[in-house]
């Protein structure tokens, strides 16, 4: 017999809340909704009244948004599956703190999967910390950001600040600290030149991403890059020519 689950749909559009009931009704029978809120007070007392394995928890709503709901919990004891429509801040902040969430108008099957990953992770103590990050990223979204960086060992929280550079290794990256630490992350460096390039990183080779603020100098003679560190890099030609060329707009 399915271990029984329960769920509340946070939702102010009622089509999208009854799409969400209806999916979650027809494809997970072991799953109870224990109510449907339309605005953070209801929420509120919808939460404290039963407290749910998970909510789907749409990020916009008419008295506010989300983060709000979090925020008034000294401790969040249940999952969440983040749903947003066009909130650009949210959206960044999900990436830097490694959740997930779902982006209006999703699919039936991509609610499906987000509920089979948000049960298997019902155990894991790392999601409040990934949760915590993204709080504290969509709070100082003007700020200095944090990014979360997991592998077998360990879940990371680093500023981004304190990032040197991301070097490719096969399917996995390194990351370069500026405490003298190395983190191996099983993704590629594309993910993370992805993510990264808005805030100040300059892919300057194809296995090399590095942050703009941490070089001191870029030795045109022997194609490298000199870090605050000390450390090197090399600099392909052509990333050479566009990187001095930003430099020079730095005058």
């Amino acid at each position: 017999m399915n271990k029984a689950f329960s769920c509340i749909i946070v939702e102010d559009e009622s089509a999208a809340a009854e799409m969400a009931r209806a999916i979650i009704t027809k494809n997970f029978p072991n799953i109870s909704i224990s109510a449907i809120a339309s605005s953070l007070k209801q929420a509120k007392v919808a939460i404290a009244k039963s407290v749910p394995d998970f909510v789907v928890l749409d990020i916009n709503l008419e008295d506010g948004d989300a983060f709000e709901l979090l925020r008034h919990f000294d401790s969040i004891p249940f999952k969440i599956i983040f749903v947003t429509s066009h909130d650009a801040y949210a959206v960044e902040a999900f990436k830097f703190s490694a959740l997930d969430y779902l982006l209006k108008p999703y699919t039936p099957q991509e609610l499906i999967h987000a509920i089979n990953k948000v049960l298997s992770q019902l155990g894991e103590d790392r999601y409040h910390l990934q949760l915590d990050t993204l709080l504290e990223n969509y709070d100082n979204r003007n700020a200095g950001k944090k990014i979360i960086l997991k592998n077998l060992e360990a879940v990371h929280v680093v500023p981004i600040a304190d990032i040197i550079s991301v070097s490719a290794d096969n399917n996995y990256s390194l990351f370069n600290l500026s405490d003298g630490r190395e983190i191996f992350v099983s993704k590629t460096l594309k993910s993370f030149d992805e993510k990264l390039r808005p805030h100040g990183f300059f892919r300057i080779h194809q296995s090399h991403l590095i942050n703009l603020d941490s070089i001191t100098t870029v030795d045109k003679k022997n194609d490298k890059v000199v870090f605050t560190n000390g450390k090197e890099l090399p600099i392909s030609q052509e990333k050479k020519k566009m990187l001095l060329n930003y430099l020079d707009g730095l005058k």
